[in-house]
C-alpha cells in the first residue's frame, strides 16, 4: 500500500529518492485513506467518532495537498487535489479488494479498523500511533 503514495511522490520528484523517503504527511494521508475505506465497509463508528475522524482526515488531506503544491508550485490547487484523489481511489480499491477476498474479519482489515479508532482520537499536534 505504501507504493501508492510513493508513486505520487515519484510524479513530483526523483523516483529513487521518493521510494526511500515518503514524507510523513503523505504517509498519514495514505493511512487515513486506507482506514477510512475499511471502516466504511466494516465498522459502524459513533457519530462523535466519525466526526472526529473526518475532521482529522480533512486536516491531513489539506496538509498533503499543500505539500504537493509546495513540491511542484506549477500545479494548481485542483491539480494537487486530483493527485491525492487519484492515489486515494487506488488505495480504497485495494482495501475493497481485500474485503471481497478475505472479508471484514481479515487481519489486515481489522488492523485498519483499529487505526481508524486511533485516528479518530488523535489530537492534531500529536503523532497518531497504532499501526
Amino acid at each position: 500500500m505504501q507504493a501508492i503514495i510513493t508513486l505520487t511522490i515519484a510524479l513530483l520528484s526523483n523516483a529513487a529518492a521518493a521510494a526511500q523517503s515518503t514524507p510523513e504527511i503523505l504517509k498519514m494521508y495514505e493511512h487515513f485513506t486506507l482506514s477510512s475505506a475499511a471502516a466504511g465497509k466494516c465498522y459502524k463508528p459513533t457519530e462523535q467518532e466519525l466526526a472526529l475522524f473526518l475532521a482529522n482526515y480533512e486536516l491531513v488531506t489539506r496538509m498533503s495537498s499543500q505539500y504537493i503544491k509546495n513540491k511542484k508550485p506549477s500545479l494548481t490547487d485542483k491539480q494537487a487535489s486530483q493527485i491525492l484523489l487519484d492515489a486515494g481511489k487506488r488505495a480504497t480499491d485495494m482495501v475493497y479488494r481485500e474485503i471481497e477476498e478475505a472479508s471484514c474479519t481479515s487481519p489486515k482489515i481489522q488492523d485498519l479498523i483499529k487505526r481508524f479508532k486511533v485516528q479518530s482520537a488523535w489530537k492534531p499536534g500529536k503523532q497518531p500511533s497504532g499501526k
